[in-house]
Parts: C-alpha cells; sequence; structure tokens
C-alpha cells in the first residue's frame, strides 16, 4: 500500500532523529562517566591509561563525532536530508502541482 509524503511525517522524522541525538549522547554521557571513574580509581598504570586513550581517541570519534555531532554526522546528514525532501518536494513541487490540478491551463500559460 503506497503511503502520502507529508510535512508531517518528516516532522516526526527529524523529531525521531532528535531523540536518538539524546539517546545516544546521554547513553555516551553515563560511559564515559563510568570510565572515567573506573581509570581513575580501580584500574590504574599503563593499562589504564591505554584504555583511557582508546576510549577517548577511537571510541569517542565512532560514537560521538561520526554519529550525533551536529554539521558532519550521519544523523546531521539525515536532518539536512529531511530538510531538502520538505523544502524541494513538499514545499515547492507539490503547490506547484496544487495550482496546476486546480487549473490545468496555468501550466499551459507557462
Amino acid at each position: 500500500m503506497a503511503s502520502i509524503l507529508t510535512s508531517a511525517i518528516i516532522v516526526n522524522a527529524k523529531s525521531s532523529v532528535t531523540n536518538y541525538i539524546n539517546t545516544v549522547q546521554g547513553l555516551y554521557d553515563e560511559l564515559s562517566a563510568l570510565i572515567g571513574q573506573l581509570t581513575a580509581n580501580n584500574f590504574m598504570g599503563d593499562a589504564s591509561n591505554g584504555f583511557n586513550d582508546f576510549f577517548r581517541t577511537k571510541a569517542t570519534p565512532a560514537l560521538i563525532d561520526n554519529l550525533i555531532t551536529p554539521g558532519k554526522s550521519l544523523t546531521a546528514g539525515i536532518n539536512t536530508m529531511l530538510e531538502s525532501i520538505k523544502a524541494q518536494l513538499l514545499d515547492t513541487v507539490d503547490p506547484q502541482l496544487g495550482e496546476i490540478n486546480r487549473d490545468p491551463t496555468a501550466a499551459q500559460q507557462s
């Protein structure tokens, strides 16, 4: 069954992306605090320093920079795509087609 793309669908999708970003950020903050406590209190030495460095230089970019950072992450790309769909299809093409459907002679005059 086909569905009709509406502005509400775009708004809901953007809201879902925002909820995802907030959830990922919250989980990352919890994990970061836990690792900070672990490496400060119970796990010391070179292995602890290496683990902490790994988390900061490898895990953090994968979890934050590539996933949710505004402007350069996967979710930023999804939001940009949703805005483009809304602007190019729903805000531009749909009203133009609506006018043509209401007055087919207007298309012949253009």
